[in-house]
């Protein structure tokens, strides 16, 4: 049987296992070999055993992702449930197609099963599209970057027909890129109607029209006024024929473009026979926090916002869903405004999928291990001819070397996926070092000149036997080195050559600005699906600068390098293009970016892992947006969370962080002898006092006393300092101890705490005099920046379990049970749910460097020309972890006011409640009584 045939065979296998498991949910995965051997016979007779094992473990692999949703909440006073009296009565024809798409597309029934929740939930707080009279409902959906926020929107609008919404507005991006793209998707995932038939005026009865869930059901039925060739106009052949009030639902998919959407008003407005149409309105806003806030004043509001609110008046009806993953300036719109889009009646985080790797996976406080080997900060080469701020007329006379390394990274990676897929699939590569169109232009230049050489040495070398090849290095040798270096193990030299010969013949170039997009679009519009499906298989690298940073999906993407900065948060976070799925190729994924950069993204994750924090916190005390007021933490320095127009409503306070239920590392020290000495004698006071005390049990790496007095605590933090400019455990301005020394007594159960010395693999002795002489732990990559001071690299003093395993067993075992396949119980849900009292981890820490072997070993490259030095201490560094339990009262918990001092950015919500501030229809005149 032909291989074609066997991949034919196993696909109707997998599907088959699939729906199976997705109807199911008993069904454990260490039963679907005994399913699949069943079902093999009868619906793949020619597999055989090894091919059936292969089905399984894809489907076991498939399987094991899981995905959680955060609670939603709404305003009883203006929210009625309605979903689940009209479920039994409503044929879901969409969602069960589109539901089959995701299957055939092997989609985890884990995740399946979760987005049909995620929807239901959603769907419901648009409100009932049956209900009569005038309403108009307002919500935010917060995804990730690139974590398939349009497949979950496409799902609720699914959903949203069926239970009867009749005009959908999808608001597709900024640019004809973008909404071009979102309209391909809607064609396959919603429509199921390639629009490109319909720009051609072809009969809808055509067979060949059907795409997506079109093929799945054929009876599915739209009025689809816009193409992927055209964006709306009211002169379409089709615009004055729709008969909006009907029962086939209309589906416009748009730019966000004042004039195109003041269009798209005046045709609705101009269908309805009062003024007002009474059809059910959805308005979906793709990238939300993108021009669509208010930056200016409300008499005279922005074009696009305005024009939003009254596309959402044509209708008596009506419901706004903002999608976004980056919420910032959405959350900080005034609330007393009713027109505006504050999001007044429901907020919905989403959670990412567990084979996400997001900003919080690279850059978080629970990075895996494997994420941050995949960075590469050796871009001052780069740097020192494109420094953050250059010119238009600046140039590169040749590639950079950190280049160099990236696009021949990606040239190897890719052929190593090939090899592994045995198949061609989209791999692309992503440049960003520039917001001029004139310097880019002058990198794609210089990347084609690069390519040129290397493909022409591929080509002619490596078309012969390897060993027929002339001794000596030429243009292809990099290509092995870079295997060696980045990717040992991972295949046979041999077997990649074949490979990088396609490659070398296939690899394309793109530039992509505001001045190649027109005719990119044009040319893209007027090729066939076919075409353009063979051409996003082809290796691709994208050159470019904003128009790359926003929305646009990058198939296949495996290799970034961005030595960009951005001057807002949730710009820089939109940059990010490398977070997403990547299966099957996670370890072959690379990001070259410059350390300080990293910085700013680590902050950008606590704040996005902040605002999620609060959205369960105001779930779990039954609030909602416009009752539970939101803020967030400010950058030290002038990195902004957003653009400053967009928070013009935002109030900039000083406030202070609840501890409880937080943990905290000093993972900044200062680099001074005398403090390191300091430090290293507060841990010797702290071991004998301790020895005094009952204790200590040996608890799974570290040796741990419970029940310790708040004062031989206290004794400690008087003593013991991390960097100054570090928040929590800098000194105050007011005395020389830790900012932290303030505020233990306030602390849930503060009378006593449970004090651990993790041991670790170190070759020496700790130095504290702690009984048994335990070794000391092994860092690597703590660096000596300027200011004096120590960072732990990932800003992270504990392993991975530290925290995990000075807990009480018999609660972690209960906490994991409850888990679902896959899913890996963090730090903060033990902190939640196992901490009794405040817990003190005190570390004796020998760092490395990153060039010595055993860092080598543990990451698998150097990195090398860093021109920040890393450091090896020769004296144990003493370093901290201090976890703070929660109250078992959220109100009392959520009411707490005690912690460290910060400054935040709150919404009007927060200000009114809690800064004493009116709302802007409480303000009276000048003179009123």
């Amino acid at each position: 049987m032909t291989s074609s045939a066997i991949k034919t065979q196993k696909k109707i296998l997998l599907d088959a296992l699939n729906m199976t498991l997705l109807n199911d949910r008993s069904i454990p995965l260490d039963d679907l070999e005994t399913k699949a051997r069943q079902l093999a016979p009868i619906l793949a007779p020619q597999l055989g055993a090894i091919d059936v094992d292969d089905v399984v473990a894809r489907l076991t692999e498939v399987g094991k992702v899981v995905i959680d949703l955060i609670p939603i909440v709404v305003d009883p006073a203006t929210f009625k449930e309605w979903l689940a009296e009209r479920s039994a009565t409503t044929d879901t024809k969409r969602w069960n197609a589109y539901r089959q798409l995701l299957v055939n597309r092997e989609w985890s029934p884990n995740v399946i099963q979760k987005l049909d929740e995620l929807t239901d939930t959603v769907l419901e707080s648009m409100g009932d599209p049956k209900i009569h009279g005038e309403w108009a409902r307002r919500g935010l959906v917060i995804g990730e970057v690139q974590s398939g926020k349009t497949a979950s929107y496409l799902g609720i609008l699914n959903k949203a027909i069926d239970y009867g919404y009749k005009i959908i507005v999808v608001i597709g991006g900024h640019t004809e890129e973008l909404r071009r793209q979102t309209q391909q998707r809607l064609d396959k995932d919603m429509t199921g109607v390639d629009s490109v038939y319909i720009a051609d005026n072809i009969d809808s009865r055509y067979a060949n029209m059907r795409i997506g869930v079109g093929k799945i059901d054929s009876t599915i039925q739209s009025n689809i006024l816009t193409t992927t060739r055209s964006d709306f106009s009211a002169a379409s052949k089709n615009a004055g024929v729709v008969a909006l009030e009907g029962d086939t639902p209309t589906i416009f998919v748009v730019k966000k473009n004042a004039r195109v959407l003041a269009n798209l008003a005046n045709y609705l407005v101009g269908q309805a026979q009062n003024g007002k149409l009474n059809a059910p309105l959805v308005v979906l806003d793709d990238e939300a926090d993108w021009a669509s806030v208010n930056t200016k004043t409300e008499e005279d509001a922005a074009a696009v916002n305005k024009v939003i609110r009254r596309l959402l008046a044509t209708s008596s009806r009506s419901s706004y869903v903002a999608i976004t993953a980056t919420p910032f300036a959405n959350v900080l719109i005034d609330d007393s405004v009713d027109e505006d889009l504050f999001p007044r009646d429901f907020i919905q985080a989403l959670e990412s999928p567990s084979n996400y790797t997001g900003v919080e996976s690279y850059f978080g406080r629970e990075t895996a291990p494997e994420v941050p080997r995949r960075i590469r900060t050796d871009v001052q080469d780069c740097l020192e001819v494109l420094p953050f701020s250059h010119k238009r007329t600046a140039q590169l006379e040749e590639l950079p070397t950190s280049m160099v390394r990236a696009v021949s990274t990606f040239l190897v990676g890719t052929a190593i996926r090939r090899a592994r897929d045995g198949e061609t699939r989209p791999a692309s590569m992503m440049i960003n070092v520039s917001r001029f169109n004139d310097v880019q232009e002058n990198v794609t230049a210089q990347v084609k000149h690069f390519l040129d050489e290397v493909t022409r040495a591929v080509l002619a070398e490596y078309a012969l036997p390897e060993d027929e090849l002339a001794d000596g290095r030429s243009s292809a040798s990099v290509l092995k080195d870079v295997f060696e270096e980045e990717y040992p193990g991972t295949a046979s030299w041999t077997d990649l050559r074949p490979h990088l010969l396609d490659i070398a013949a296939e690899i394309t170039v793109v530039l992509v600005n505001s001045g190649t997009m027109g005719p990119r679009n044009k040319r893209l519009s007027e090729m066939s699906r076919e075409d353009r499906e063979a051409e996003s298989r082809l290796p691709t690298i994208f050159v470019g600068g904003d128009v790359l940073a926003r929305g646009l999906t990058l198939d296949g993407l495996q290799v970034s390098y961005f030595v960009r900065k951005a001057a807002a948060a949730d710009t820089l976070l939109q940059m990010g293009r490398w977070f997403g799925y990547r299966p099957g190729y996670e370890d072959l994924v690379r990001v070259w970016i410059d350390s300080a950069v990293v910085d700013l993204f680590k902050y950008v994750a606590d704040v996005s892992d902040d605002l999620r924090g609060s959205l369960r916190l105001m779930n779990s005390l039954k609030m909602t947006p416009q009752q539970f007021g939101l803020k967030m933490r400010r950058h030290p320095e002038a990195f902004l969370i957003t653009a400053a127009n967009k928070q013009k409503n935002a109030s900039q306070i000083e406030g202070e962080v609840d501890i409880n239920g937080a943990f905290f590392e000093s993972y900044v020290l200062s680099s001074e002898t005398e403090d390191l000495d300091r430090n290293l004698k507060a841990g010797v006071a702290l071991v004998e006092t301790l020895k005094t005390l009952e204790g200590p049990a040996a608890n799974r790496g570290s040796l741990l006393w419970e029940s310790v007095p708040a004062e031989v605590v206290a004794r400690f933090f008087a003593q013991f300092r991390g960097h100054d400019t570090e928040t929590f455990f800098g000194r105050t301005t007011k005395s020389d101890k830790a900012q932290l020394a303030a505020h233990l007594a306030d602390a849930v159960n503060a009378e006593s705490w449970d004090v651990g010395f993790v041991t670790g693999s170190g070759d020496q002795s700790s130095a504290l005099g702690l009984p048994g002489d335990p070794k000391t732990s092994l860092r690597t990559g703590v660096e000596a920046s300027s200011g004096k001071s120590l960072r732990f690299g990932n800003r992270r003093v504990a392993a991975g379990s530290d925290i995990k395993n000075a807990m009480n067993q018999d609660v972690i075992r209960e906490l994991e049970a409850g888990l679902s396949a896959g899913e890996r119980l963090s730090e903060p849900t033990i902190i939640r749910h196992a901490l009794e009292r405040p817990l003190l981890l005190v570390y004796s820490v020998i760092t490395q460097t990153f060039t010595d072997a055993r860092a080598e070993e543990m990451h698998g490259t150097v990195v090398k020309e860093d021109k920040r030095p890393k450091i090896r201490a020769d004296e144990p560094l003493v370093a901290v972890v201090v976890a703070f339990p929660v109250s078992s009262d959220d109100e009392e918990r959520a009411g707490s006011k005690k912690g460290r001092v910060s400054r935040f950015v709150a919404n009007t919500v927060y200000a009114r409640m809690n800064l004493n501030m009116p709302s802007a229809d409480e303000e009276q005149d000048e003179g009123a009584a």
